[in-house]
């Protein structure tokens, strides 16, 4: 290698200087220029004035230029020369250098011997020395003392072109000899270097050793041996905390003239924490540098290692709390960019990973993983693994090397959940592109397990299947296919009760970046139940069901609701459910809900055990879609039955258009003698306002007779009769448009404002508003079982709500229009209804013995329930005090009855708020058909 001619300058020039200081005579040297590959100079004045202390010499450079030594500006200096003995002569004096960055002052000795001439450049504790020798095959040498870094910033930026070192001190000393061979030994302090990209940095390291390099005929060969101490160091995302104690480096490699690295040694030794021998050949201007690597004598201690060398590395791969106990030893070995071979061993190593709350304790023994060829058997323990609330217990395994495989010889046993789990055939190949990374056969016995919380739970579960792992384009496939057998299982609702037969199970799921791919789920359980599914579910999108798809093959209802349905339908209030026939049918889901859906039924009937309903000879089908028109469609049944009212068997048409379900033409069902017409119905599962369900009927001749028979009321005459010009159902809301009329006890009674909510499920509600008016007295107390009574009755029932069939609530005003006549058994009646527990045999209560009726001007009678409690009045409205309960007993009596005629009587009630179940008691009471008996 040339080096920069720092002689073609200075030695003629020295030359002559010390000839004319021989002669006595005064010298001046004019040069316009002088320059080479390292230096240009410009304006050079050169003058020597003998004197006999010695000869003045000044050098002056108008213009100097050097990239390679960082120099830019105009030199001055000057020196007294003098001989020192017979064989040489020196010349110290001041130089300056000034630039537009200011003037740089420092101290230059040159001292000329017969052998070589020397330059030293000292700057206070800085100095460099040159020792350039004469003679040909003598090596010369610089020597550096506590040079600043940036001193050498120029110079190292020609060899390194993608960074500086920027900061620190440099000791060294380096031989340059003919061949181009350089040798060198430094020590640095603080230095701070990076590349422009960063790449690679350094911060605060301490270094020393020695370095050499050589060159032949077709590379360059560098060694290094060095030991740093102290500062960090940063490769991509790898950043290293060196400790105080040294780190021993070694570096053997040639670089050849493509730029290409051979490294035949590369070894790094912290002790107790990291050490290990590489080789290796990379390529740096090629887009994957890395063409060959193999590191052995391997060995990682941890937790220390990753503190100091891994802990972002691990961070950037989302592995921060992972924590490591124990000592990794292994090596590795990569060609042309491909992995070839990697082994792993440790007497003890555990694994704790919060984040995935996964714990592994003392894994031992080892694993020999190679690209080609076979190897020996290893063997590989652990003692427990712990992941979430699943706990796995000892195992012992042996595996085999083969081609790019790791082969399970015979099996791998361990305790899982009470029971055992048995791994069999196996084969893992961990590093393969495309294509199989894992498939095996296991076996379950007798699984059990339950979370903390209860919601998820298994016992006696027995499973046998494969399963396969694939890997295309970087995405994860996993297959299974699988037979479950006999045992329970829990999920939040839903119990599962398999049978001793055989449950195939069948999956096939693509794990992509941020979504799950379900591509197919069966299951199989042979004349029970059968389905196919597929969809996409995103864990961190709202909401993470993204699509599916759901096509039930076959569903034999009776012993799949005992088996799959069971607890979920008692949860929510069926669990007395039965049913039986065939299902049939699909549903598709999107991200805004349902898209699809469709059911085809075959002699289906569903018994409700509470009673509320009961559908016998279910048959037919149903097709819908939210964006394609289906075929017309028809259902129907034998017979039905809502809340212990029949109604005949009916089939329906059905049309699907546009997303909405609509009946083709009017229904009719017979119901109670008379006959319900359903005029209209739409279903719109997915309309801009949510599910919408609408309808329309009417009603007409339903006898009143079988319809108290069925409710257990009083049989009373008349007949049921009205229309519901619309019925809206949303989510378990069901709100009736319009009214029911009753023409019964030759008056009218009306029912408005219905609405009823979980009208099969846990606690039904209903609310309504009810009206009556000109009902005959007669008739209505006649029906009851209460006392004999003439005239006209109307009145209100406002704000009804009843739950689970039972009041809870209602504002009732009954009243009679005109007056009219009673019996005995009716004052009697009024009386205990208005708290004063009926007619006693006192004398007043013998002389009205004598009369069979009485006359009455008025009757009225008014409660308002609320919490329990009925707020009681009569003919006058209830005064506010008592309806927010500030008023007691104690509070002045009600008018019932205003008599008339004679003997004239008022009836009077006493107790302003009443319980309500005292209340009901005195109705039942008095209803019971038998008056009172006067002694």
């Amino acid at each position: 290698m040339r080096r920069p001619s720092t002689q073609s300058l200075v030695v003629p020039l020295l030359t002559v200087a010390f000839a004319s200081t021989a002669t006595g005579r005064e010298l001046s040297i004019e040069l316009a220029r002088a320059s080479n590959a390292h230096v240009d100079a410009r304006g050079i004045h050169f003058r020597l004035v003998p004197a006999p202390a010695g000869a003045a010499l000044t050098l002056a450079i108008e213009q100097l230029h050097s990239a390679t030594l960082g120099l830019d500006g105009r030199l001055e200096w000057s020196c007294t020369l003098r001989r020192v003995d017979e064989r040489a002569s020196a010349c110290e004096g001041p130089v300056a250098l000034h630039s537009e960055h200011g003037v740089a002052r420092a101290a230059l000795r040159v001292r000329s011997e017969r052998a070589q001439l020397a330059l030293s450049l000292d700057q206070g504790e800085r100095s460099i020395t040159l020792e350039l020798p004469f003679a040909d095959g003598l090596a010369p040498t610089a020597r550096l003392q506590r040079v600043p870094a940036d001193w050498l910033r120029a110079p190292l930026a020609l060899a390194w072109r993608g960074g500086d070192i920027r900061s620190g001190t440099i000791d060294a000393q380096v031989r340059w000899h003919g061949d181009g061979d350089i040798d060198a030994t430094f020590a640095a302090d603080g230095v701070r270097a990076g590349t422009f990209d960063g790449s690679f940095a350094a911060e605060g390291l301490a270094l020393h050793g020695s370095f050499a390099t050589s060159a032949s005929a077709q590379s360059r060969r560098i060694t290094t041996g060095l030991q740093a101490g102290g500062g960090t160091l940063q490769v991509g995302a790898l950043r290293v905390a060196l400790p105080a104690t040294p780190v021993d480096i070694a570096l053997d490699a040639r670089v050849g003239e493509d730029g290409t690295w051979a490294v035949e040694r590369f070894a790094w030794r912290d002790p107790d924490v990291l050490a290990f021998e590489a080789r290796g050949e990379f390529e740096p201007a090629a887009a994957a540098p890395l063409r060959a690597l193999s590191v052995s004598s391997a060995e990682l201690v941890f937790p220390a290692v990753k503190q100091r060398y891994a802990a972002t590395l691990f961070a950037a791969h989302g592995l921060g709390g992972l924590a490591l106990d124990g000592r990794l030893r292994g090596s590795v070995d990569i060609d042309a960019g491909r992995l070839r071979g990697l082994a792993l061993s440790t007497d003890a190593l555990d694994v704790r990973d919060p984040a995935r709350a996964l714990a592994i304790d003392a894994i031992a023994g080892s694993l020999d993983w190679r690209a080609s060829g076979e190897g020996a058997p290893t063997s590989l323990a652990w003692r427990k693994v712990k992941a979430g609330d699943v706990v796995l217990g000892p195992a012992h395994s042996s595996w085999r090397a083969r081609d790019g495989s790791l082969e399970l010889q015979g099996a791998l046993r361990t305790a899982l959940a009470g029971g055992t789990l048995v791994f069999e055939r196996t084969v893992l190949r961990p590093f393969a592109d495309a294509g199989m990374r894992a498939a095996t056969h296991f076996r379950a016995e007798r699984l059990g397990y339950e979370n903390a919380d209860g919601t998820l739970a298994a016992a006696h579960v027995g499973a046998d299947g494969e399963l396969r792992v694939d890997v295309d384009a970087g995405e994860p496939r996993f297959r299974l296919d699988a037979r479950l057998q006999g045992g329970e299982a829990l999920a939040g609702a839903f119990y599962v009760s398999l049978p001793d037969k055989p449950v195939a199970v069948a999956a096939d799921l693509v794990m992509r970046a941020d979504r799950w791919q379900v591509e197919r789920f069966t299951w199989n359980d042979p004349d029970v139940l059968a389905f196919v599914a597929s969809g996409e579910f995103a864990p961190l999108a709202t909401p993470p069901l993204q699509a599916l798809r759901l096509e039930l093959d076959d569903a034999r209802l009776g012993p799949a609701l005992q088996r799959y349905a069971r607890s979920w339908l008692a949860t929510h209030g069926y669990g007395e459910l039965a049913a039986a026939g065939r299902l049939r049918g699909q549903v598709e889901l999107d991200r805004a809900g349902l898209r699809r859906f469709a059911a085809s039924a075959e002699d289906v009937t569903v018994r409700d055990g509470a009673g509320r309903f009961t559908l016998d000879g279910l048959d037919g089908t149903i097709d819908w879609d939210v964006a394609r028109d289906r075929p017309a469609t028809s259902f129907g049944w034998r017979a039905l039955e809502l809340f212990e009212l029949p109604f005949g068997p009916a089939r329906a048409g059905l049309a699907s258009r546009g997303g909405t379900i609509t009946l083709a033409q009017p229904l009719a069902v017979d119901v109670l003698g008379g006959q319900l017409r359903l005029e209209r119905f739409t279903a719109q599962p997915r309309s801009p306002r949510g599910n919408r369900y609408t309808a329309s009927f009417a009603l007409g001749g339903i006898d009143m007779a079988r319809l108290s028979d069925v409710f257990g009321w009083p049989r009373f005459p008349g007949k049921l009769s009205g229309g519901i010009p619309e019925i809206e159902f949303a989510g378990e809301r069901i709100e009736f448009r319009g009214g029911l009329d009753l023409y019964a006890f030759d008056g009218h009674l009306g029912l408005s404002g219905l609405a009823l909510e979980r009208p099969f499920g846990v606690a039904p509600s209903l609310s309504a508003d009810a009206h009556f008016e000109n009902l005959d007295l007669e008739q209505v107390t006649r029906a009851f079982s209460f006392g004999g009574m003439s005239g006209r009755l109307s009145g209100t029932i406002g704000g009804v709500r009843l739950v689970d069939w039972s009041p809870v609530a209602f504002d009732a005003w009954l009243r009679t229009d005109g007056g009219g006549r009673m019996s005995y058994k009716a004052v009697n009646d009024l009386t205990a209804i208005g708290g004063g527990g009926g007619l006693s045999a006192n004398l007043q209560t013998m002389a009205l013995k004598l009369f069979d009726t009485f006359g009455y001007r008025r009757l009225g009678i008014r409660c308002i329930l609320r919490d329990d409690v009925c707020a009681m009045g009569g003919i006058e409205p209830i005064p506010v005090a008592v309806v927010a309960g500030g008023a007691g007993e104690s509070t002045d009596g009600y008018t019932i009855v205003e008599g008339s005629g004679l003997p004239r009587i008022t009836i009077v009630g006493h107790r302003r708020r009443v319980d309500w179940p005292t209340l009901v008691r005195r109705l039942v009471e008095a209803t019971r058909g038998s008056g009172p008996v006067i002694e």
